[in-house]
């Protein structure tokens, strides 16, 4: 063989080894790990702006004035008072489009994915593919209402096992087999994808999927990608929260129009009243748990009425609150 060729080969092979693409490199078959409800889902906050708050100052005061760029002639104090009014959304809400993250997530079931990915403005995603990857070695994701029937879980098991012996026969036989065996693969495998969203964008996202009338791992998700941005960012995170808190009324009953005809599965979760409830539902319960929520995730999922979602009226307020890991960026010049 040609040495150039060869070392050509040799160089694809190695990088297709480091993406897992190799069919050779396939793990071993028949082996399935079934995990309980959210537990090890993951987001991971791996790019940010440098100053989203002078992003948002700077887009929100353009139209004032003949100088664009006001951050640096502005006091500190009140720079705070135009961000937090823009967040407020009591100022244009373009500028919160400016600041954009970059989440990678591990964890979520592949349905919970495609519904994450409905969201078509300002965020795009990359997903682990089904027909590019060979999928021997599978993590289930099993949610709690099947977990915990013992019956029930071991069927579970049971099924997954056969699926993957299944899927496992059809890899081996190598002939178009990752494309047309992954057909036997079900909802609830452990999927991941990267996403980079704007702010704009994260606020809807979690306003809708943080609420607890959606599937549990897209809850989940939801509320997590909440603390990673907390950790830098801990005044944009005090803006994401369910949209329902915003109202301080349920909306699964009442956000779809007849929604008990086309859907309305299950009760409130009770987080805020329903107006004109009939007690309809087909299940006597919430679709996602917030208590099984924490303890799997290991996060607090605040209440409505807790102290954290109070944001200081002033700088000086902020500076001396539990949310002062990023006040020195309104301090930049």
């Amino acid at each position: 063989m040609n040495s150039k060729r060869f070392e050509r080969i040799e160089e694809i092979e190695n990088l297709r080894n480091l993406m897992g693409t190799l069919p050779e490199k396939g793990e071993d078959r028949n082996h399935v790990e079934m995990v309980q409800g959210v537990e090890g889902i993951k987001v991971k906050l791996i790019d940010w702006p440098s100053n989203p708050y002078k992003a948002i100052y700077t887009l929100g005061t353009t139209c004032w004035g003949f100088d664009a760029d006001k951050w640096s002639k502005t006091h500190t104090a009140h720079r705070y008072l135009v961000v937090k009014a823009v967040l407020d959304r009591n100022a244009l809400p373009l500028a919160l489009e400016a600041p954009k993250f970059t989440f990678v997530i591990e964890g979520v079931s592949r349905s919970s994915f495609d519904q994450i990915a409905r969201a078509r403005i300002g965020v795009v995603f990359s997903a682990r593919g089904c027909r590019d990857n060979n999928w021997k070695r599978l993590k289930i994701r099993v949610p709690d209402s099947i977990w915990d029937n013992d019956v029930f879980r071991e069927r579970f098991r049971v099924h997954m096992e056969h699926m993957n012996q299944l899927y496992s026969d059809i890899v081996d036989t190598g002939k178009s087999s990752w494309q047309d065996a992954r057909a036997v693969m079900p909802m609830s495998i452990v999927y991941g994808f990267s996403m980079s969203i704007s702010f704009a964008s994260l606020m809807m996202m979690c306003g809708k999927r943080m609420k607890f009338c959606e599937q549990a791992d897209t809850v989940a998700f939801a509320w997590l990608l909440r603390e990673a941005i907390r950790e830098k960012f801990p005044l944009l995170a005090a803006y994401l929260r369910p949209g329902c808190d915003w109202s301080g009324k349920c909306g699964y009953h009442k956000s779809y129009h007849m929604s008990e005809m086309f859907g309305c599965l299950f009760k409130s979760c009770g987080r805020h009243k329903v107006e004109e409830d009939d007690g309809y539902a087909d299940f006597d319960f919430s679709c996602a748990n917030r208590g099984k929520m924490m303890e799997q995730l290991n996060i607090h999922i605040p209440r409505p009425n807790e102290k954290i979602w109070k944001v200081p009226e002033t700088l000086d307020e902020y500076s001396k609150s539990h949310y002062h890991n990023d006040f020195n960026l309104f301090l930049e010049e």
